[in-house]
């Protein structure tokens, strides 16, 4: 079962790239009129799209985490969920990384029951303090992928 929604999930992420990145070239966009030196609001439709985004992806990331039987599945969706946050967010992704960390910690801590052997409470630990710190590094990578294919 949680297979399936990890896989619904990322092709609801393929989906959200497609329709949201905007992939144009420079020649496109200036076709299309779009002022390149305007300085756009911090707080855009992107932005609010990409924190929907982040709340779910947080859960997902929760629930995995709690059903991990190795750190493995944990750590690839947190690293998938992360670069399609740069991605999507290449020079705000920082901003959606931080809030993905601290939805991911305090939706763990203050909605999950910790888990009553230690070998469980430490493989939960693992997981999800690793999931964190992939969250930042794979969010850079994900806007350092967007920007480097923006380039002609």
């Amino acid at each position: 079962m949680l297979e399936a929604v990890v896989v619904i999930t990322f092709i609801g992420y393929i989906l959200y790239l497609r329709n949201y990145s905007d992939l144009r070239s420079k020649s496109e966009k200036e076709q299309a009129d779009i002022p390149q030196n305007r300085q756009s609001p911090f707080l855009d439709k992107k932005l609010i799209a990409g924190l929907v985004m982040v709340v779910f992806t947080s859960v997902l990331v929760v629930a995995v985490v709690k059903q991990a039987e190795s750190v493995h599945m944990p750590y690839l969706v947190a690293v998938c969920a992360a670069i399609a946050i740069g991605f999507a967010e290449p020079r705000k992704g920082w901003f959606l990384a931080l809030v993905q960390s601290v939805l991911v910690l305090s939706g763990y801590f203050l909605f999950t029951k910790l888990p009553e052997t230690t070998s469980a409470t430490e493989l939960e630990n693992f997981s999800l303090y690793g999931s964190v710190i992939l969250t930042f590094v794979a969010s850079f990578l994900g806007g350092f992928m967007k920007r480097a294919l923006n380039m002609n």
